[in-house]
C-alpha cells in the first residue's frame, strides 16, 4: 500500500498537528488556533507576540476569476503596541504545515506567489507602498526543503551584486524542517522550537517534553475529542476520495484523449504513407508505359 493511501487510512487518534485535518481543527477554535500560532511565531521570532488578529483558513481570490486563490491555514495579524514601542508596525504572518513532499520544488514560487497575493490584499487604491506591512510566512514542513538537514531556512531579497547593502522589502520567508538539525550556536529558543516542530510533526505522549509540548499536548487531546471532528474527519475524507477520483477520471479522458489523437495521428501518417506509395506506383507505372510507347517507336521506325 502506498504512502498515501496509508495517510489517508489514518485513524484521528494517531493524526498529528502538521495533519491538514487535525491543524485545521485546532484554528478552528480561535482560542486553541490563537495559542497555537502563538507558541511557533514566538519561538521562530524569539520575541513575545503581541496582540493579534487570528482568522483560520482564509480565502484570498486570485486577481482576475481566471487566477488562482489560495487558502491559508493561519493568517496573523499582529497589531502595534499600545505605547507605540517595540512593534510600531503592523505584521502578517501565514503560518502553513505541509506534507506534500511531492511539491517540494514549486515550494519556493509557492511561497513568492502566497506573498504576491497578500500584499494585493494588504494594499489599497491609493496608499503609499511603505504602508505594506512586515509580512512573515512560515512553512513547518514533514520534508526538507533544501536538503540541508536543518530545522531552520530563511529566505529574503538581497542586491546580489552588493550583498553588503541591506536591501529590506519587509518580507521574510521561513521553513522550519521538522526533523531537522539545531544550528551549530542553538540558544534556548531554538531548543525550545525543535521540541515543538518534533512533537508537531509525531504528536505522541513521546515527543513531550517540556512546558509548551505539554500545553500543545493538552490541545491536540482537546480538539480530538471534540463532538462532531471524527464525522468531519471521516466527511473530509470522503470528500478527499471524491476529489481524487474526479482528478483520475479526469487524468483518464485526458490520457484517452492523447492515445486517441495518437492513434489518428497515427491514421494519418499511414493514410499519407499509402497516397505516398500509391503515388510512387503511379509514377513508376507511367514511366514504364513511357518507355515502352519509347521502344515500340523505335522499333516501328527501325522497320521503315
Amino acid at each position: 500500500m502506498c504512502d498515501e493511501k496509508v495517510r489517508m487510512l489514518k485513524p484521528l487518534e494517531e493524526m498529528d498537528v502538521i495533519d491538514d485535518f487535525l491543524f485545521s481543527e485546532i484554528m478552528a477554535d480561535e482560542e486553541d488556533g490563537a495559542e497555537v500560532c502563538r507558541m511557533i511565531l514566538s519561538l521562530v521570532l524569539k520575541r513575545e507576540i503581541g496582540e493579534i488578529s487570528f482568522t483560520a483558513q482564509k480565502a484570498v481570490p486570485g486577481i482576475s476569476e481566471s487566477s488562482h486563490g489560495i487558502r491559508m491555514d493561519a493568517y496573523i495579524t499582529e497589531h502595534p503596541a499600545e505605547d507605540g514601542t517595540d512593534r510600531p508596525d503592523i505584521r502578517v504572518y501565514d503560518v502553513e504545515p505541509d506534507r506534500q513532499s511531492s511539491k517540494k520544488k514549486l515550494l519556493p514560487r509557492r511561497s513568492r506567489y502566497y506573498g504576491d497575493l497578500i500584499d494585493v490584499q494588504l494594499l489599497e487604491t491609493g496608499v503609499e507602498y511603505d504602508k505594506l506591512p512586515e509580512l512573515v510566512t512560515v512553512f513547518i514542513l514533514s520534508y526538507d526543503p533544501f536538503d540541508r538537514n536543518s530545522m531552520y531556512y530563511e529566505a529574503g531579497s538581497i542586491i546580489k551584486t552588493h550583498p553588503d547593502i541591506p536591501y529590506n522589502d519587509g518580507v521574510r520567508r521561513i521553513f522550519l524542517y521538522v526533523d531537522g538539525e539545531l544550528p551549530e550556536e542553538a540558544g534556548d529558543d531554538d531548543r525550545k522550537l525543535k521540541n515543538l516542530l518534533r512533537y508537531i510533526g509525531k504528536s505522541t505522549k513521546d515527543n513531550v517534553t517540556d512546558d509548551l509540548t505539554d500545553k500543545l499536548n493538552d490541545i491536540v487531546h482537546r480538539t480530538k475529542a471534540k463532538k462532531g471532528v471524527g464525522i468531519r474527519y471521516m466527511k473530509s475524507w470522503e470528500r478527499e476520495k471524491e476529489i481524487r477520483e474526479e482528478e483520475r477520471m479526469k487524468s483518464w479522458e485526458r490520457e484517452k484523449e492523447i492515445r486517441e489523437e495518437a492513434r489518428e495521428e497515427g491514421r494519418k501518417e499511414g493514410r499519407e504513407e499509402e497516397r505516398r506509395n500509391t503515388e510512387t506506383e503511379r509514377e513508376r507505372a507511367e514511366k514504364a508505359e513511357a518507355r515502352i510507347r519509347e521502344l515500340e517507336s523505335m522499333l516501328a521506325n527501325a522497320a521503315l
